[in-house]
């Protein structure tokens, strides 16, 4: 069985005809951010956090990372302020919404600049070309757009209800981040919420964060921020990027599901994924209990490599092809399809 496992890299350089080394950032602002460029200080990020008052404070610890220190470090630092400082839990909450509406825009953006040929659809139709049995393909991403959502009608599938995501044989796809129009229902009763729009809402739940009970009942949105469904509050289904996540921010089921076909994963191709989710890696440690073996695409060699050495060192037994640079480069040679066959 074939798992391919997507991380930011995937997205930023999925675009064939925008390749990242011939079209940096200052070229083309559209593309979808690395984890290191989320708080960018351009025109279509800063409008969203002046959409988010609340964050303002600790925007510069976002901006300013020292050399070393990765944004998921700092992050994971904040978020433990948050604590013993309700003000902190406010500022946290009111991110994940600028990260809801950030990564939206940019991807509305991006896509216009696709026009729909995009590298997860040519590295679809090589898995679709490349399947030998009848065991379905395990697509997983740390990602919040929804590009792969778009991309899976290529191979005749179609996410309208979170229960698609898992339904179909061919593909299953697992965002364990959760999505930029995924959102969990919350306990706590708003008053007037009749008579308030999705900012007045979100603006609600930012005010209310150290006391609101997020519940694990998922719903897809049409809209950002975002803010309710008929008298239900809702708040977005995105998990902060921070080095020690203990859960994964997506349905129950869809874990069960692929943790029920884990077992029997044989090879592993990871394109854009740095291998830094020590819970999933984790995860992974439990279940792939056969050496697999792995193909690493990454931005460059050397964080191939590093990516493979995290992978070894959670644990998980595997042969290792050379790591491949560019999610373009790998898309367009094919070489996919000689990994996934071999």
């Amino acid at each position: 069985m074939i798992m391919v496992i997507f991380g930011a890299g995937a997205s930023f350089d999925a675009v064939p005809s925008r390749p990242p080394w011939a079209y940096p950032r200052e070229m083309l602002d559209s593309r979808l951010p690395l984890a290191t460029e989320l708080f960018l200080d351009l025109e279509l990020f800063t409008g969203w956090v002046a959409n988010f008052p609340q964050c303002k404070p600790i925007i510069p610890y976002l901006r300013s990372i020292p050399p070393g220190v990765t944004l998921e470090h700092v992050l994971e630092n904040l978020q433990e302020e948050g604590k013993t400082d309700p003000e902190r839990l406010r500022q946290i909450a009111a991110i994940r919404y600028y990260l809801q509406c950030v990564i939206w825009e940019c991807e509305n953006r991006w896509n216009s600049v696709a026009h729909g040929i995009t590298n997860y659809v040519t590295l679809l139709d090589q898995l679709r070309r490349s399947r030998t049995t009848s065991d379905p393909v395990l697509l997983v991403t740390f990602n919040y757009d929804r590009m792969i959502e778009s991309t899976l009608s290529s191979v005749d599938i179609s996410i309208r209800e979170l229960p698609d995501y898992i339904r179909h044989d061919s593909f299953k796809l697992f965002k364990l981040h959760g999505s930029v129009h995924w959102a969990r229902e919350i306990e706590n009763p708003v008053a007037n919420i009749n008579e308030m729009n999705n900012w007045n809402v979100a603006n609600n739940l930012i005010s209310i964060a150290p006391d609101i009970n997020i519940t694990d009942r998922f719903r897809i949105v049409d809209h950002h921020p975002t803010g309710k469904v008929g008298d239900i509050p809702l708040f977005p289904a995105i998990a902060i990027p921070v080095e020690t996540k203990i859960n994964f921010e997506c349905p129950s089921s869809h874990l069960d599901c692929l943790r029920a076909f884990l077992g029997k994963v044989t090879k592993v191709l990871t394109v854009g994924w740095a291998a830094q989710e020590q819970h999933f890696l984790k995860l992974l440690r439990e279940h792939l209990t056969e050496e697999i073996h792995v193909k690493v695409v990454a931005g460059n060699i050397p964080d191939g490599e590093q990516a493979l050495d995290r992978v070894r060192g959670a644990g998980i037994r595997l042969i290792a092809e050379p790591p491949a640079a560019g999610f373009t480069e790998y898309a367009v040679s094919r070489e996919a399809e000689l990994f996934l066959k071999a």
